[in-house]
């Protein structure tokens, strides 16, 4: 009797185990069993993977979704082929957040850009000056110094047997008379496509804070 029981106990185990794993496989549309299953589909729309179904991922959750989906909804019936996104109309340009076209002069073209007025011409206050100043420290400061006299750690180097052997020689005095009149522009150029020694920081720095460290420049010149 105890070894029918116990035999009963091994199979009722073995056939629970194996619906366990039976039930973690995944294939195709299927995903099997999901541990916090919130945690992989996503409730943001998506740009690709379009969810059609409006009560997909009902069982989630007990939510009443004022929008009338459940959980894993993420298409967008508004538009053409329920796609979330959509193509720009024929000729239009983007512009950022401040209605600033992209920047696209090349990098030869700094007696141009020098003429190019600052999105922020007429604006002075405190806020603008101290953005500036925060992201020429965080990105200028290691070359032309604190005060742009050229003398940052990069410039100076180190000292070695008495001699100074800095990293990059020739680092620019922003301070100094082939600079000092040199507009917002030819610096805004200047950071973004790089010239000598500077290389470009288009790519790591936004048009906007790119202006405002211009402008602090011309603080720093004063």
């Amino acid at each position: 009797m105890k070894n029918m029981m116990r035999r009963s106990a091994t199979l009722f185990i073995g056939i629970t185990v194996a619906l366990l794993i039976a039930s973690c496989k995944a294939g195709g549309d299927k995903p099997g069993l999901e541990y916090a299953p919130n945690m992989y589909h996503a409730v943001a729309y998506e740009p690709y993977s379009q969810i059609t179904d409006p009560g997909a991922g009902s069982w989630l959750t007990s939510i009443e979704y004022e929008d009338g989906h459940a959980e894993f909804y993420n298409s967008n019936s508004l538009n053409p082929y329920r796609m979330n996104m959509r193509m720009p109309p024929a000729h239009t340009v983007s512009r950022n957040k401040a209605n600033v076209l992209p920047y696209r002069l090349p990098k030869d073209s700094l007696a141009i850009a020098a003429k190019i007025k600052s999105p922020f011409e007429g604006v002075d206050n405190a806020q603008l000056l101290a953005d500036g100043k925060a992201l020429y420290t965080m990105y200028c400061t290691h070359c032309h110094g604190a005060k742009g006299e050229g003398n940052g750690k990069v410039a100076t180097g180190v000292t070695i047997d008495g001699v100074e052997r800095s990293a990059y020689a020739g680092v620019a005095n922003l301070k100094g008379d082939a600079y000092k009149d040199i507009t917002e522009g030819h610096i805004f150029h200047v950071i973004t496509a790089g010239k000598g020694l500077m290389a470009p920081h288009g790519s790591q720095i936004s048009q906007e804070d790119r202006w405002k460290i211009a402008r602090y420049v011309k603080t720093l010149q004063k």
